[in-house]
């Protein structure tokens, strides 16, 4: 009987995992969209993103998402200022995206980040000297995640609760004629 709570949770752990697939895929797409806007003109950076594009990427029925761009001294330049900075643990990948989870707003959040090199081409020598990095961060709400993998553990559960029980009913006749 421990096998059955055991299968509940291994279930629940793919489920998770499966459910989040899909949805960080078009975080990071998102992110990467968001990044490809900042630039840098006459040391002034920005994020043009006329307010259409704001919209949408805001547009969600079930979840709330939001975004941030802030420059190399973590000023803020467009989006929400208090969505989590992450943790400084190496040097900043340009363009490359990372994911992590956080609390905003009492409620748990994704998040994708990426940085921006904000001297494209310039020296080496220099840009390694002193580089200077954009950061760009989308977060969403997991409500759709939670939603999708309470689905899938729905799939997978209930078909074990009935096939169990005429398992064990026939393994009990079996053993019972036997």
């Amino acid at each position: 009987m421990m096998l059955w709570p055991l299968s509940i949770g291994v279930t629940y752990l793919a489920a998770k995992s499966i459910a989040n697939e899909p949805f960080d895929r078009s975080l990071e797409d998102r992110v990467t969209v968001l990044a490809q806007q900042v630039k840098e003109m006459n040391g002034e950076l920005s994020a043009q993103l006329p307010f259409a594009a704001r919209d949408m990427l805001r547009a969600d029925d079930v979840d709330n998402v939001y975004f941030q761009v802030s420059g190399p001294k973590r000023d803020l330049i467009a989006g929400d200022s208090d969505v989590p900075l992450p943790e400084d643990e190496e040097a900043p990948v340009p363009w490359a995206v990372m994911m992590r989870d956080a609390q905003m707003r009492n409620a748990d959040v994704r998040i994708a980040y990426t940085y921006v090199n904000l001297q494209p081409g310039s020296n080496p020598i220099q840009a390694a000297a002193a580089p200077r990095y954009a950061l760009v961060q989308m977060a969403e709400t997991t409500e759709k995640r939670r939603i999708l993998a309470t689905q899938i553990i729905k799939g997978v559960i209930l078909p074990e609760f009935i096939i169990l029980p005429i398992a064990i009913a026939l393994l009990w006749f079996a053993l019972s004629r036997g």
